[in-house]
C-alpha cells in the first residue's frame, strides 16, 4: 500500500498537505478531549462542586471512553497498514537493485538454452509414443501367451481340436488356475517390469533436462522471486524424482481393481453349468483393455510431468528476457527518477507513522 492508498483509508483527498492536515487535526482532538478527561477528574477528585455537576463529569469521563478507544484502534490499524507499506517499498527497492543484474545477463546463452529445451521437449514427446507403443505391444503379447496356457490346458481336446465350452470337470480347474493367478496379482509384477524398462530411455532424457542457468537467473531476481520460483521448481523436481524412482510400484494402483475385474466373471463362471469359449476370449480382451490403459494413462502422465518442466523452465526465460529487454531500455535518468519516487514514499510514510505513534503514546503510559 503506497502513501495515496492510505489517504483513501483516512476518506481524504489525496494529497500531502492533506495528510498532514489529517494527522495534526487527529493530534487535536486527542488533546482537547484529554483535556476535557483530565478536568473532569480534577473537579470530581478537587473541586467542590455540587453533587450534579461532578455526576456530570462523572457520565462526561464515561461518554469519552468509547473515543479513546475507537481513536487507539483505529490508530492500532493503520500503523499496521504502514508496516506493510514499508514492506512493499522495501520490496520495491529490491526490485530496483535486481534491474542491472538482469540487464547483464547472458541473453545468447539464454536463447541457446531455450532452443535445447525445444528440442528435448519434441524428443520426449516422439520417444513416449515409440515406448508406450513398444510397452503395449510386449504387454498385450505377455497377457496373451498367459491365455494361451490356460486355453491348451483347458480348452484344447487330445486330438488337438478347440472345445466350444468346457464342463464341470475341467471347469473347477480352470476357474482354480485364474484364481491363483489373481491371487498372485497376475500379471501385475511382468506389467509393472514392461512398463518400467519401457520409461528408461524417457527418465534419460528428462535427466539430461540442464536447470543450472535457469536457477542462475533465479539469483539475479529480487528476493521475492527467487523464493517463489525456487520453490516452484524444487517442488516439480522433487516430484519426478518420487516418480522415477517409483515406476514399479505405482502398478499397485490397479490391484484391487484387477482382481474385481477377474472376480466377477469367477463368480459367474461358478453359477454357469458350462464355461463357453467365448466368454473366456471376452475375459481376455476387457483384462487386456484395463491393462491398455493404465500403460497409456501411465506413460502420459510421466510424460507430461517432464514436459511441464520444460513448459515452466521456457516460460520463465520468455518472462526474464521480456524483463531485460525493458530494464536495457530503462536511462540512468529513469532509474534515479524511481529511486528518488521511493525514498520520497518513505519518507512521507515515515511522518505518517510518526504521527500515529504520537496519537499511541498517552495510551502506553
Amino acid at each position: 500500500m503506497d502513501t495515496s492508498e492510505l489517504y483513501y483509508i483516512l476518506g481524504f483527498p489525496i494529497s500531502d498537505e492533506k495528510l498532514y492536515k489529517v494527522r495534526r487535526k487527529m493530534n487535536e482532538y486527542l488533546k482537547a478531549f484529554q483535556r476535557i478527561n483530565q478536568s473532569s477528574t480534577q473537579l470530581l477528585t478537587n473541586d467542590p462542586k455540587s453533587l450534579e455537576i461532578k455526576q456530570s463529569a462523572t457520565e462526561l469521563n464515561k461518554s469519552l471512553q468509547p473515543f479513546f478507544k475507537e481513536l487507539q484502534e483505529s490508530a492500532t490499524r493503520l500503523k499496521s497498514y504502514i508496516q506493510k507499506s514499508f514492506e512493499e517499498l522495501d520490496y520495491a527497492d529490491a526490485v530496483w537493485d535486481s534491474k542491472p543484474r538482469i540487464a547483464a545477463a547472458p541473453t545468447a546463452e539464454i536463447w541457446e538454452h531455450i532452443g535445447e529445451l525445444s528440442g528435448r521437449h519434441f524428443r520426449i514427446q516422439q520417444l513416449s509414443r515409440q515406448c508406450k507403443e513398444e510397452a503395449l505391444k510386449e504387454a498385450k503379447k505377455y497377457w496373451e501367451d498367459k491365455v494361451e496356457i490356460l486355453k491348451k490346458k483347458w480348452f484344447i481336446d487330445k486330438n488337438g481340436n478347440l472345445k466350444e465350452k468346457i464342463g464341470w470337470g475341467d471347469k473347477d480347474g480352470f476357474i482354480k488356475d485364474i484364481r491363483s493367478e489373481a491371487d498372485a496379482h497376475f500379471p501385475l509384477p511382468k506389467l509393472s517390469t514392461i512398463t518400467a524398462n519401457s520409461l528408461i530411455r524417457i527418465h534419460q532424457e528428462i535427466n539430461l533436462i540442464r536447470l543450472e542457468l535457469i536457477l542462475e537467473c533465479i539469483k539475479l531476481l529480487d528476493w521475492k522471486s527467487q523464493t517463489t520460483l525456487s520453490k516452484k521448481l524444487e517442488l516439480i523436481l522433487s516430484e519426478i524424482e518420487a516418480r522415477l524412482g517409483k515406476a514399479e510400484d505405482s502398478t499397485n494402483k490397479i490391484i484391487p481393481e484387477f482382481k474385481n475385474n477377474v472376480s466377477m466373471y469367477l463368480i459367474n463362471w461358478n453359477n454357469w453349468g458350462d464355461i463357453p469359449w467365448h466368454e473366456v476370449v471376452i475375459f481376455k480382451n476387457n483384462v487386456w483393455s484395463k491393462m491398455e490403459n493404465y500403460i497409456s494413462s501411465y506413460f502420459d502422465e510421466q510424460v507430461n510431468l517432464a514436459t511441464e518442466v520444460i513448459d515452466e523452465a521456457i516460460a520463465f526465460y520468455s518472462d526474464f528476457l521480456a524483463k531485460q529487454e525493458r530494464y536495457q531500455q530503462e536511462t540512468p535518468e529513469q532509474r534515479e527518477a524511481e529511486k528518488i519516487w521511493i525514498k520520497q514514499q518513505r519518507e512521507e510514510l515515515q511522518k505518517v507513522k510518526q504521527g500515529l505513534e504520537e496519537i499511541l503514546n498517552p495510551f502506553s503510559n
